[in-house]
């Protein structure tokens, strides 16, 4: 399964497991995993990334700049939320 993929889908593959597992840890237990969702975020911000340079290989751009947009936006955020102070 993994030949046929390279590193960046696999990178992706990775990172969506992390999100998942955060995503889910921060959902079913709030009080004990609240700043969980920081880390899901900034993870996903990576996946954007990668799928962006992936569709970049694929020759389709319009794509791969929506997802480098989106990546730069999901950072910039969880960036935002992790120097930002609340309370």
């Amino acid at each position: 399964m993994f030949k046929k993929m390279d590193i960046y889908r696999i990178l992706t593959l990775i990172f969506a497991v992390v999100v998942m597992i955060s995503s889910s840890l921060s959902l079913a237990y709030p009080d004990t995993y609240r700043d969980s969702y920081k880390i899901a975020q900034f993870f996903l911000g990576f996946i954007f990334l990668f799928s962006g340079i992936t569709e970049f290989k694929a020759n389709r751009k319009s794509i791969a700049i929506i997802n480098f947009s989106v990546s730069l936006l999901t950072f910039f955020v969880s960036i935002f939320t992790l120097v930002v102070r609340t309370g």
